[in-house]
């Protein structure tokens, strides 16, 4: 009896080893098309090592890209190491329970509106779906033979650059880069579903050979079915005149010189987007201003003179409400007008220490006729407010 017992168990053990040894064989090739499902780009990848029960070392992948970048790069790492739910792999969708990558090239693209990267296909099959699910069934369900939901549990990211490649901003592509970039972020999934994508980013701002880089940081969390965000950033030696690109979408004045540094908290909730920003310009130089010498509707030699610290230094926040429902509202308009009401609003609280700054100027100059002085002052801040 033992015997047979024996015999069985063997027999049992035999076959738990030939069906690893079968599904080693199998895991990496239900990966690979895992991988192509989820993302729909062409996907390549030198060489996949599998490591019984969950573990994969991917060498040499590669992500290219679809119409209009047609075969472009937009994702490449010479190792990637992840950990895969094996159930997933039977599934027709991807569970990523850890994904880990170093050293990572990415490019990211805007053109007409649209941002291109590796994750963009599979974005825009979620943002269809709605389309989708009015049409008629044959078609949903040939549909989703193609593709598989994406499920990223822990995403790490270490000492990665990334190239942001603007077609809208400049003929021929206004391109940055961001380098150095660690990262962590927690439960993506396409398509959206109601858990919030939480994430924690450092990186170096490169702005040209001959100024140092800026530094970059984001923290917090957004529910992307939704758009709900809660989130900080801050920006730190942003060299202005290299991003004339983007500023010149709120002023056609020209910068020279000056950095900027910033920090922001930004909230999302029900399409109503809150965002309270410090900024604070050191070292600010115009080529040229706004037309009649203006600067957001102001005088721009006055209002310089009153907004800068005796260090030179401008510092103001701004508060910015957007209705993101509003398809009519332009957002370089809203910020537009935030700017316009936030450089007011400084200079009304700093009037206190304009009027002090006359005083001590007359003082030093041994002359009389302080009164008339400070009297020219709050008239002329008056006049500046209404201009």
């Amino acid at each position: 009896m033992r015997k047979k017992v024996f015999i069985i168990l063997g027999i049992f053990f035999l076959l738990a080893v030939f069906g690893v040894l079968a599904f080693s064989k199998k895991a990496p090739g239900l990966l690979r098309a895992g991988i192509e499902k989820a993302l729909q780009k062409n996907v390549r990848i030198q060489d996949i090592e599998y490591h019984f029960p969950s573990r994969f070392i991917l060498h040499g992948f590669e992500v290219k890209e679809a119409a209009p970048f047609e075969g472009e790069t937009c994702f490449y790492v010479e190792e990637i190491e992840l950990k895969v739910s094996p159930m997933a792999l039977s599934k027709r969708e991807l569970i990523i329970d850890e994904l880990s990558v170093e050293n990572a090239d990415v490019v990211i693209r805007q053109r007409h509106g649209k941002l291109f990267h590796a994750l963009s296909s599979a974005l825009a099959r979620n943002k269809n779906r709605g389309a989708a699910a009015g049409s008629d069934a044959q078609e949903e369900s040939a549909a989703s033979v193609t593709s598989v939901p994406l499920t990223i549990r822990q995403f790490n990211l270490k000492n990665s650059n990334c190239r942001y490649m603007d077609y809208d901003a400049q003929e021929g592509g206004f391109v940055f880069t961001l380098d150095q970039i660690n990262a962590d972020i927690q439960n993506i999934m396409v398509p959206f579903l109601d858990e919030e994508t939480s994430y924690h980013l450092r990186a170096r701002l490169l702005q040209g050979r001959d100024q140092r880089p800026g530094e970059f940081s984001l923290s917090g969390w957004t529910r992307f079915k939704d758009k709900d965000t809660d989130a900080t950033f801050s920006l730190k030696n942003l060299h202005l005149p290299y991003f004339q690109p983007y500023y010149a979408k709120v002023t056609p004045a020209m910068i020279r010189e000056g950095e900027l540094n910033s920090n922001a908290v930004i909230r999302i909730a029900s399409k109503k987007f809150i965002g309270n920003i410090d900024f604070e310009v050191v070292g600010l130089l115009f080529e040229t201003y706004e037309s009649d010498n203006q600067l957001f509707g102001l005088k721009a030699e006055e209002l310089l003179s009153f907004l800068k610290d005796s260090s030179g230094r401008l510092k103001f926040p701004i508060s910015v409400e957007w209705d993101m429902a509003d398809p009519n509202v332009k957002v370089k308009d809203v910020i537009r007008r935030s700017i316009e009401r936030s450089l007011k609003s400084t200079i009304l609280g700093n009037v206190g220490k304009i009027v002090q700054k006359v005083i001590q100027k007359i003082g030093e100059s041994g002359t009389d006729g302080a009164k008339d002085g400070v009297e020219n002052v709050v008239k002329t801040i008056k006049d500046f407010l209404k201009y």
